[in-house]
């Protein structure tokens, strides 16, 4: 695991994997800390292991991996996350939970943009990721195919995109984006900050940017170009096809959806009952705690 985290369970700070530690003990089970650097080796070892944001190594290797937010976590037999169960599992919310739904949402929304004004002013946003020339396996298109079919759905839209702050861009990427402006006078790529623009556009479309996702925090509806674990209330152009895609609910039940997506569906690592949870998640996976 990263050293920060080795670091972190060493000062006694309570952590999700602090809560692990203890769900596995519980259970009569020896653990075994390892750094990153020894994960070869680890893996080889006999036992069950779990790496923290790391592809899987082997049929006795599990992913432990952040919901996107904090304080929520998944435990997959898989890194990527369009492949986790959730991706097919149908959206059902529990009508009991509607209350505490949109308390839900109403306090993520004011940790994660604390006292921010949210409009609406024409534009569509679109957080570009990398490769934009590559179609790769689990995207419908390319990105730059993406951009081609929003303004073919729409040619007079606004759509302003930025770049990935992680990502290189090639010449070769960053000509096609001024290929596209020249045929698309709508078409703007902008530094702003992504908060910003999510605060102030009409939809979020994109391949599968977790932007998207807190976007439904402001009630912002999406369209996704690619497979990923919360395209439910969203447009999916690889579910339902482009035309279906672009035909997606203005105003889906976001406050349902969210709570379904991390309360009922994720691990919260200080719930009290978090070991409990995370003992049944490993038992799921047929780990025998």
């Amino acid at each position: 695991m990263p050293d920060h985290r080795l670091a972190q369970i060493a000062a006694g700070k309570p952590s999700i994997l602090t809560r692990v530690i203890e769900a596995v003990k519980t259970a009569g089970w020896d653990v075994n800390l390892r750094p990153e650097a020894e994960a070869e080796k680890a893996a080889r070892d006999p036992g069950f292991h779990l790496v923290v944001n790391k592809p899987v190594t082997s049929p006795r290797c599990l992913s432990l991996r952040r919901c996107y937010l904090d304080p929520f976590w998944r435990i997959e037999n898989t890194n990527d996350r369009w492949d986790w169960p959730i991706t097919d599992m149908p959206f059902a919310p529990d009508p009991n939970d509607a209350r505490l739904a949109r308390g839900f949402l109403a306090r993520r929304r004011d940790k994660l943009f604390a006292d921010s004004s949210v409009s609406r002013r024409g534009f569509t946003f679109m957080p570009l990721q990398g490769k934009l020339l590559q179609r790769r396996y689990f995207q419908a298109m390319s990105p730059v195919d993406m951009i081609a079919e929003t303004f073919r759905a729409n040619p007079r839209q606004s759509v302003i995109a930025t770049l990935h702050p992680g990502e290189t861009y090639s010449d070769a990427e960053m000509s096609a984006l001024m290929d596209i402006k020249r045929q698309n006078p709508g078409f703007q790529l902008s530094s702003l900050k992504s908060d910003r623009l999510l605060l102030e556009c009409d939809r979020v479309i994109t391949q599968n940017s977790s932007l998207a996702l807190q976007g439904f925090f402001l009630e912002k509806p999406a369209i996704l170009f690619a497979r990923i674990d919360f395209h439910h209330i969203a447009g999916s152009v690889v579910r339902d096809g482009l035309e279906a895609a672009f035909q997606t609910a203005a105003a889906p039940p976001f406050a349902d959806y969210l709570f379904w997506f991390f309360k009922r569906n994720s691990i919260t690592s200080w719930d009290a009952n978090s070991a409990k949870a995370i003992r049944e998640r490993l038992s799921q996976h047929g780990w025998p705690v």
